[in-house]
């Protein structure tokens, strides 16, 4: 009886202590959801652009109304302190959610922001991250909805064409590609249009600089050279007009090939599909012409997969991580002989395309 009691007495004075700490409301907090980040107005120099929503309790005010803060700093370390001063509440950055980096300055190097990143404990590894084909504050001040923050709507976005086309990216992501061994990270382009935003290709880096692009047509093709997956649609020509392939269910495997001193890459890719639009193809619907479909299909994505293989190389770059694969398999694996070989090396692609349904032809 007297552990229980004990055990009670220990407990009630949790809960008093718990109802004591002190909490701050949203109204009270200046809380970053989005921040863009901008080549400054002198070499060297950095500006920094942060979204914030407003709340207020007597304000007739939507979570879609922003304020906008925009400063000119030294680093990126100075930035939130530079923006701190403009702000009539403490910043919070806790809650940011994307995060983007003008093309220029990408090209440059993010190096800098890179490292930040990956120390401070307070930003969430779920975060997004994106290059802006344009100025940053140009992109995050144009508001685009009445009903949503633009942070919610570039979160969307992003998340959407993750689950599509585009290969998975996040903070976490960039992160391990950024630091592994035999590995080379990538992040989407967003572009602004006149009254929307979209995701417009990929961005390739060396280290911490953009070195190539790949625009979104391409980019079905280097997903499936990249990671499993079952949504996203491919659309091709097609004797007189187009096709559209929906993928229901893609693969890769990737195998070494050659000699421990020539060594080499196959890159397999099993790709299950329907056809869902046929446009302006005159020949008749049947399982003939769909094995036409599926050739075709072949020939695309082997182009593709070749010449996109070709500019890795050529860029000295590595986003599918095929070092990376080859050191987990390899003992007393030697990056810098892989690097030296990886220009000139045997790297291999294949795909099958199977179409499995065939909703144009019942």
């Amino acid at each position: 009886m007297k552990i229980k009691w004990n055990v009670l007495v220990l407990f009630s004075t949790f809960l008093l202590l718990t109802g004591c700490m002190p909490s701050k409301s949203v109204e009270e907090s200046a809380i970053v959801q989005i921040s863009g980040y901008d080549r400054g107005g002198e070499k060297g120099r950095i500006k920094g652009t942060v979204s914030i929503p407003q709340y207020g309790k007597s304000e007739k005010k939507t979570a879609a109304s922003e304020l906008y803060l925009t400063v000119d700093a030294n680093s990126i370390k100075d930035v939130e302190k530079e923006i701190q001063k403009q702000s009539s509440k403490p910043i919070s950055i806790g809650k940011l959610a994307v995060t983007l980096y003008s093309m220029e300055l990408a090209q440059e190097g993010i190096s800098d922001v890179i490292d930040v990143l990956s120390r401070d404990a307070r930003l969430s590894r779920n975060m997004y991250l994106a290059v802006v084909d344009g100025q940053t504050q140009d992109l995050i001040e144009n508001g685009y909805t009445q009903d949503e923050t633009t942070s919610k709507h570039l979160q969307g976005l992003i998340e959407n064409n993750v689950h599509h086309n585009f290969p998975s990216t996040s903070l976490h992501e960039f992160l391990y590609a950024y630091f592994a061994i035999g590995m080379d990270p990538y992040l989407p382009i967003l572009s602004k249009k006149e009254t929307f935003v979209e995701v417009s290709g990929i961005a390739f880096f060396d280290k911490g600089k953009v070195v190539t692009t790949l625009s979104d047509a391409k980019v079905f093709t280097f997903k499936m050279m990249k990671e499993n997956f079952s949504r996203g649609m491919q659309d091709l020509p097609f004797q007189d007009g187009t096709i559209m392939l929906d993928n229901i269910g893609s693969t890769v495997d990737y195998k070494l090939t050659g000699t421990p001193e020539n060594p080499g890459v196959d890159i397999h890719v099993k790709l299950k599909s329907e056809v869902n639009e046929m446009v302006g193809v005159e020949e008749k619907p049947s399982q003939k012409l769909a094995k036409k479909m599926e050739d075709a299909f072949v020939e695309y994505f082997k182009t593709n997969a070749g010449e996109m293989i070709e500019l890795f190389k050529k860029e000295g770059i590595d986003p599918l991580g095929l070092g990376h694969f080859a050191k987990t398999r390899t003992r007393h694996f030697d990056e810098k002989r892989w690097e030296d070989l990886y220009p000139d090396m045997d790297i291999q692609f294949t795909v099958d395309v199977e179409i499995t349904e065939y909703g144009i032809f019942s």
